[in-house]
């Protein structure tokens, strides 16, 4: 009956210990990054567009001609079934949101467990190794 307590002990410590880890932060989906970045949302209203939309590569942008104008387009098949249409300047500032964000996640990815990394690094200094005279090699009772 004691081994049955200590493992049900350590069970509840460990989900005590989970419940405690912070949530991963979210990550930003393509539709949000289009739509910050000027990208319009069309709903799909006759069975023409719908004929049109299936046509499109799916989850993928591309660049079409809409009113004798150049456009890019991205039909999001999964989440509203709506199409993301946008003008060079929208796709311009996609490319630089989605490539910041990209190179944030690889850094965040990479550094994680990299002790010279400067995320690293700055955990290090909350153990306020700087004002111990030891991490120095200095002694207080010389």
């Amino acid at each position: 009956m004691k081994l049955f307590g200590s493992i049900l002990a350590v069970l509840g410590l460990s989900l005590a210990v989970a419940a405690c880890m912070p949530a991963p932060p979210p990550t930003v989906s393509k539709e949000s990054l289009l739509s910050s970045s000027g990208f319009k949302t069309i709903t799909l209203k006759t069975p023409g567009q719908v004929a049109a939309f299936k046509r499109l590569p799916a989850q993928q942008l591309s660049r079409k001609t809409y009113k004798g104008k150049d456009v890019w387009v991205y039909p999001d098949q999964t989440f509203c079934g709506c199409l993301y249409i946008g003008n060079q300047t929208a796709y311009n500032a996609y490319i630089k949101a989605a490539s910041a964000n990209m190179i944030k996640e690889a850094i965040k990815a990479n550094d994680s467990d990299n002790p010279y990394s400067p995320t690293s690094f700055n955990n290090m200094l909350d153990a306020d190794w700087a004002n111990d005279p030891e991490a120095y090699g200095l002694y207080e009772d010389w």
